[in-house]
């Protein structure tokens, strides 16, 4: 007869629980670490694929206070600003619209009109019936708007040359902001556009080619953006800044392409395709006057940006890069492929 086996019983002392209790809590810290690890990557990546689009803005910086639009604002305040310098027009012009726009639409676009200058960026109201012909309306399109402002100076300057004591009552760049409203009739009380001063100066002044370096930035979304567009971009400069830039006009007799491709020799050239493309601006050589035209085309570029896929714009000796949304100084080797005078309009993104 075999002897009856006994169960070994397993004496666990305390070396051998600390043991265990230290390899399960390395275990449960490891399984831990990768959690947060993986966690954190995946936050990461997150917000770096998506922090522009959460806060995409344009921006600048008056002292210390920053002044804020979005992309699509800025885009219509460039497009006031531009249209005002286009027109031979003092930049507090472009101030004095920028400021009626945010007060009347928020800057935004209510029709935007088969032509240029028909954008409807002010808002409808009473007619006019002080005019000597009878009601005349609110003008609610951009080249309207102007057109009544520019009335309104040229009757002024001429009314002070005639002493004539009413010259106060027409648009004058000195005016606040609620005494330009009355002068141009617009339809809002004349005390509610004042609150839209400073901001309007702001963005107006960079836009106007007030400032002699970069003033205003955009933080634009990698996501989703719109392919390259040179031809875009070439056919609005010429629309808004034919005058800015000196582009001769063409006869319609002429044939389209030719002529056009003509006349932008040595002002607007492009090069490469697709993401390759790049535009090179050449500001008048004899460019004077009380604004910048590089500094003015460089941030038009900007404000564009998020509807055309600009990724760089460079006005020497800075470049604006999208995904960094800064103006970065250039290095040697590169100002020397940007000399002043010029703006470079890239769609490539930098590597």
């Amino acid at each position: 007869m075999s002897p009856v086996r006994r169960r070994r019983t397993t004496v666990i002392t305390r070396p051998m629980a600390r043991r265990r209790r230290r390899r399960r809590a390395l275990l449960a810290l490891g399984v831990t670490t990768a959690l947060v690890a993986g966690a954190a990557y995946g936050t990461w990546r997150y917000i770096e694929e998506n922090e522009f689009l959460l806060d995409e803005r344009c921006a600048v910086t008056v002292g210390d206070r920053d002044y804020e639009l979005s992309p699509t604002q800025t885009r219509n305040a460039a497009l006031l600003a531009v249209t005002a310098v286009n027109q031979g027009l003092p930049p507090e012009a472009g101030v004095d619209a920028l400021a009626m726009s945010l007060q009347e639409t928020e800057l935004s676009i209510r029709d935007s009109g088969e032509e240029r200058g028909s954008e409807a960026l002010f808002a409808r109201g009473s007619p006019d019936w002080n005019a000597e012909n009878g009601a005349r309306p609110v003008q609610v399109t951009v080249d309207g708007f102007y057109e009544v402002l520019e009335e309104s100076w040229r009757a002024g300057i001429e009314a002070a040359d005639d002493g004539e004591e009413d010259a106060d009552l027409f648009w004058t760049p000195e005016l606040e902001l609620d005494e330009a409203s009355a002068a141009l009739q617009r339809p809002h009380n004349p005390q509610f556009y004042p609150q839209h001063g400073a901001a309007a100066r702001a963005f107006a002044w960079p836009l106007t080619g007030q400032t002699q370096g970069p003033d205003m930035t955009c933080y634009l979304s990698q996501l989703e953006v719109p392919g390259p567009d040179p031809e875009g971009v070439t056919a609005d400069m010429v629309s808004r800044m034919s005058a800015i830039l000196e582009i001769p006009s063409v006869d319609n007799g002429e044939d389209d392409d030719a002529a056009v491709e003509s006349a932008l020799e040595g002002i607007i050239d492009s090069s490469g395709d697709g993401e390759s493309a790049e535009l090179r601006v050449h500001m008048p050589e004899d460019a004077e006057g009380e604004f910048s035209h590089q500094w003015l085309t460089a941030h038009w570029a900007v404000a564009t940006a998020e509807e055309y896929g600009i990724q760089t714009v460079t006005s020497a000796p800075y470049r604006w890069d999208r995904d960094s949304a800064r103006w970065q100084r250039l290095t040697e080797d590169e100002a020397d492929a940007a000399p002043a005078g010029t703006v470079l309009i890239g769609f490539a993104r930098e590597p």
